[in-house]
């Protein structure tokens, strides 16, 4: 039967032989350097040096478990122990960039993905606010208007205006100027 060979005492022996067998002690030992490698590379942005070598040690761990004779129960068991940690330290990490330490460091963005001396070239009309112009066009709701000589893009909050009405400039927001009718 397939059943049989899952009783409890195999695999138990299996995962002691794991951590009592020399040639099993190298492979836990190149597993854990491995996983601390990557562990590493969790903190560290940008995939480099340790994430590379954390996956090519993790993955000789398992080669010397293959070649030096380990049984599958065992390959099993160190794979789930991979899957297991590797959650446990993306969890961490996670949980370090949104509340710990890691989100009060520079490595993690918290106001904008724009690097901080970036200067957008949008243009500031918060000086209208307030001013006094004619529509040039019609404002259906968005048109033409001249204040103070100069003419800009204007938006109503959804009402018509017809060409050559007198308009005040109620609010900016962001780069679009809203006027109404005065």
């Amino acid at each position: 039967m397939a059943f049989s060979m899952l009783n409890a005492g195999n695999w138990a022996d299996d995962i002691v032989g794991l951590f009592t067998n020399h040639y099993n002690i190298i492979c836990m030992v190149c597993l854990t350097i491995g996983l601390i490698l990557l562990a590493i590379e969790c903190f560290i942005p940008g995939f480099g040096v340790f994430g590379i070598l954390g996956i090519i040690v993790s993955t000789l761990s398992l080669a010397f478990l293959i070649i030096l004779g380990g049984t599958w129960r065992q390959f099993l068991f160190v794979i789930g122990m991979v899957i297991v940690i590797a959650t446990i330290v993306i969890l961490i990490a996670i949980r370090s960039a949104r509340f710990g330490a890691l989100s009060k460091s520079p490595l993690v963005q918290t106001e904008t993905a724009l690097p901080e001396d970036f200067s957008s070239n949008e243009k500031n009309y918060s000086y209208l606010i307030g001013k006094i112009g004619v529509t040039e066009t019609v404002c259906k709701p968005i048109g033409k208007v001249n204040i103070e000589g100069q003419t800009y893009s204007a938006i109503t909050n959804g009402e018509y205006i017809d060409k050559e009405k007198e308009i005040y400039v109620s609010e900016v927001d962001g780069t679009s100027i809203i006027v109404k009718e005065r």
